[in-house]
C-alpha cells in the first residue's frame, strides 16, 4: 500500500521493464571491456547525479539555485580532504563528503531564500564564483590551487584497473537507481507536495500553515546532499578534481541537459544526461561545434518543446491514449446501437 501511494504511476508492467532495463545496464561492464566508453559512462552516471540532485532543487522546489557546481565539488573537495587527512575509510569520506554539502547548502539557503527571482540566481552564482577564487587562489596546498587536488587513494585502488571500472560502475549506477527511486517517492510524499505547493502558490501555501522556509532549507539540504556525494564518487574515481569541474561552461552545459530532458520530472535528468553526453563524446575533438549544436539544441527546446523531452513523450502518449479511448468508445456506441431491438411502430400487433 505505501509503494502504491508512493509510486501511484507505477504498474507491475512497468516495475519489470525498469528492473530489466536496470539489469541489462549493469550487465554491460561484463560483455564490452572498453576502459575509454566505460570511462565516459562512468563519469556521465556521477554527472547524472549531480544534474538529478539539481533537478531536485531547480526543478521542484522551484529555486534559481546557480550554485549547485559549487556544493558538488564542495563535497568532492572535502571527501578527498578526509581521505588524504583522516583514517576514516574511503566509504565514510564519500558520505562525509555529502554531509559536508548539505551543511553548506543549508547555510547557503538562509540569505537565498530571502531572496526572489534573478537575485537569487545572483546570490548563488556568486557564491559559486567565490568559492572558485577562493580554491584557485589558496596558497597552504590543501586543495592544490589552480593545479588541483593531490591524488587520492579512492574506494577501489586494491583492486586491478579492470576489476576498479567495474567496480565504480556498478557503484554509481546504484546511486543514480537509489537517487531517482527516493526522490521519486519524495516528491509523491508529504514533503514532495509541499515543496511543489511552496513552488506554485507560496501565499496560499503560508495561508495555509505551511512554512515555505522550512520545505525550502529541507529541499536545499537533500539536493546539496547528493551533489556532495556526486563530488566525492567524481574525486575518488578520478582520483583527483580542480576548479574547472565549477566553471560556467559546465554549468550551462548542465543547466542544458535539464531543459533538454525536462526540468522538475523524474526521468528527464537521464534523457537530458544521456543525450547530451553522447553529443559531447561524438564532438570530443570539436569544442566550438559542439557548444553551437549543444546551443541550438536548447533553442529548440525552450521555443517549441517548453516541458522537455519528457514533456513531449507524455503529451503524445496522452494523445493516443485519447485518441484509442473515443476509438474504443466510438465502436461501443456502434455495436450497441447494432444489438438494440428496433422500434415497435404503433399499431403493430406485437
Amino acid at each position: 500500500m505505501t509503494a502504491r501511494r508512493l509510486f501511484p504511476l507505477m504498474t507491475p508492467a512497468r516495475w519489470a521493464g525498469i528492473a530489466a532495463g536496470v539489469v541489462l545496464v549493469a550487465a554491460f561492464p561484463l560483455v564490452y571491456r572498453d576502459q575509454y566508453v566505460l570511462t565516459v559512462i562512468v563519469t556521465g552516471l556521477v554527472l547524472l547525479v549531480l544534474n538529478i540532485s539539481w533537478n531536485f532543487v531547480l526543478g521542484v522546489a522551484g529555486v534559481w539555485n546557480f550554485g549547485q557546481l559549487a556544493i558538488y565539488a564542495l563535497g568532492g573537495y572535502g571527501a578527498g580532504i578526509l581521505m588524504l587527512h583522516t583514517l576514516l575509510p574511503p566509504w565514510l569520506a564519500v558520505l562525509g563528503g555529502g554531509v559536508i554539502a548539505a551543511l553548506i547548502s543549508v547555510l547557503l539557503a538562509f540569505p537565498t531564500l530571502r531572496l526572489y527571482g534573478i537575485y537569487t540566481s545572483l546570490l548563488t552564482f556568486a557564491f559559486a564564483e567565490i568559492v572558485q577564487y577562493v580554491i584557485l587562489n589558496d596558497g597552504s596546498g590543501l586543495t592544490g590551487g589552480s593545479y588541483g587536488f593531490p591524488t587520492v587513494p579512492g574506494l577501489y585502488s586494491s583492486l586491478s584497473p579492470d576489476a576498479s571500472m567495474r567496480a565504480y560502475y556498478w557503484t554509481v549506477l546504484g546511486v543514480v537507481v537509489v537517487s531517482t527511486a527516493g526522490l521519486a517517492a519524495v516528491g509523491h510524499s508529504h514533503l514532495g507536495i509541499a515543496v511543489r505547493a511552496v513552488r506554485d502558490a507560496p501565499a496560499y501555501t503560508a495561508a495555509r500553515g505551511v512554512n515555505p522556509l522550512r520545505y525550502r532549507v529541507i529541499a536545499f539540504a537533500i539536493s546539496g546532499f547528493l551533489a556532495g556525494i556526486a563530488g566525492a564518487l567524481y574525486i575518488s574515481f578520478n582520483q583527483s578534481i580542480s576548479p574547472s569541474a565549477m566553471g560556467l561552461t559546465p554549468m550551462s552545459i548542465d543547466v542544458t541537459m535539464l531543459v533538454i530532458g525536462g526540468l522538475g520530472t523524474v526521468f528527464g535528468p537521464l534523457i537530458g544526461t544521456a543525450l547530451l553526453t553522447i553529443v559531447q563524446t561524438a564532438l570530443v575533438d570539436h569544442p566550438g561545434i559542439e557548444l553551437t549544436i549543444l546551443g541550438t539544441f536548447l533553442l529548440i527546446v525552450v521555443v517549441f518543446v517548453p516541458g522537455g523531452l519528457v514533456g513531449l513523450i507524455t503529451r503524445t502518449r496522452n494523445r493516443v491514449a485519447a485518441w484509442a479511448a473515443e476509438g474504443e468508445g466510438t465502436r461501443e456506441k456502434t455495436a450497441g446501437a447494432a444489438e438494440a431491438p428496433a422500434p415497435v411502430p404503433r399499431g403493430d400487433p406485437r
